[in-house]
């Protein structure tokens, strides 16, 4: 609408040329209108809806004044196709419930249009030409194309936002198996790796810090993690208060994953060990277990991808009874990893409903090169 207001002005001043005054004023009020429109809209932006509906009325009652001043729907060269434009108009700027009151009024306009022409003397009785009616149809597909156009590009838009938000929440095959089945997702791996991770001495820290600089922390190691997981083609499952959880061999199976899930342990570890958050130093309590686990979503809201069973329960267990500072892993891991990585021998240690279990600190990798070190994470850090 908005766009037609300069070829509406030259439209009225060509019919003003040709001696058809009536044609004139039509042309006028169809570029006044949405002029109108804009200045209230620059006031008043809460009456959108007010003033769109507003515009979608102009447009019919013009068009019906056109074809009434000039004699009936042909000798208006079919200006009533223009006014399919409001029925377009309305489902993008308003709602689909708009769009077809919009579509009714529509048609009840093209009726009072042929009923009138009958009834009303026309002013300007011209006879429309072919090519007339033609620029006149070509206008309107112009008009329809280029609304229903915008209509797709924004749909596309949205849909790709909404695709990135789910694959940013939950795996990508995770997410295109919920789009396409909508049925409960719930698998079984027999050899997975999982870890949790928590800031030692959390719960005190953050009663010094206000809440941006709270969540600002947060934010900041986590997301550092979160690129660990995505360089290691691994899985971050959740994050609850100031505690990290990722797997590894979910939701796509892997031979490697405790070797890969005991590197992310050890790039965490090194990472917080020689950076400075907000002013604060921070050690980390990192717990590792192996084993098959069940993996899926549960509820129909605010979900996540889960994991379930007894490894999950001991991995988590590995972390709260670990050393700060420090990364225990269970026998189970142990056994994985042994020949790739420098483990310590801890003990039995006491764990709630296992009772006494054998569990390792993982140190280092035996080949250097195999993970960062602390002093080549520190070699890379920028200078203060």
């Amino acid at each position: 609408m908005v766009i037609g207001i300069p070829p509406r002005l030259l439209f009225g001043v060509s019919y003003l040329s040709e001696g058809q005054p009536g044609r004139f004023w039509v042309e006028i009020l169809a570029a006044v209108i949405p002029a109108l429109g804009l200045v209230v809209l620059r006031v008043e932006p809460g009456w959108y809806a007010w003033v769109v509906n507003a515009l979608l009325a102009g447009i019919l009652l013009e068009n019906l004044a056109a074809t009434l001043v000039a004699g009936g729907l042909v000798h208006a060269e079919l200006a009533v196709a223009f006014g399919f434009v409001v029925v377009v108009g309305a489902l993008i700027a308003l709602d689909i419930r708009a769009g077809w009151w919009w579509f009714l009024a529509y048609i009840a306009m093209v009726v009072t249009a042929v009923v009138l022409s009958d009834r009303i003397e026309p002013i300007n009785e011209v006879e429309a030409s072919q090519a007339d009616i033609a620029s006149t149809l070509i206008g309107t597909a112009v008009l329809l194309f280029a609304g229903m156009a915008y209509f797709v590009r924004q749909r596309d838009r949205f849909q790709r936002e909404s695709d990135d938000l789910l694959h940013n929440i939950l795996p990508d095959e995770i997410a295109a198996r919920l789009k396409s089945e909508r049925t409960m997702i719930a698998d079984d791996f027999d050899d997975a790796s999982v870890l949790f991770a928590d800031i030692v001495g959390f719960t005190p820290m953050s009663a010094e810090m206000t809440p941006p600089q709270l969540v600002g922390l947060l934010n900041t190691v986590f997301s550092t993690f979160d690129g660990f997981v995505a360089e290691l083609g691994l899985e971050k499952i959740k994050t609850v208060g100031d505690e990290y959880m990722a797997a590894s061999g979910v939701p796509h199976p892997r031979s490697d994953h405790a070797l890969a899930i005991s590197t992310l342990a050890l790039r965490m570890r090194n990472h917080v060990a020689v950076h400075d958050f907000d002013g604060h130093k921070i050690r980390l309590r990192i717990g590792i277990n192996s084993g098959p686990v069940v993996a899926g979503i549960v509820g129909t809201h605010k979900f996540s991808y889960d994991l379930w069973g007894d490894v999950v329960n001991t991995a988590s267990r590995m972390e709260s009874e670990g050393v700060p500072g420090s990364i225990q892993i269970s026998f189970a891991t142990h056994e994985l990893i042994k020949n790739d990585f420098v483990c310590e021998r801890r003990g039995a240690v006491a764990v709630k409903g296992k009772g006494d279990m054998e569990t390792y600190i993982l140190l280092s990798p035996i080949v250097p090169s195999a993970a960062p070190s602390i002093e080549q994470d520190r070699a890379r850090e920028p200078n203060r």
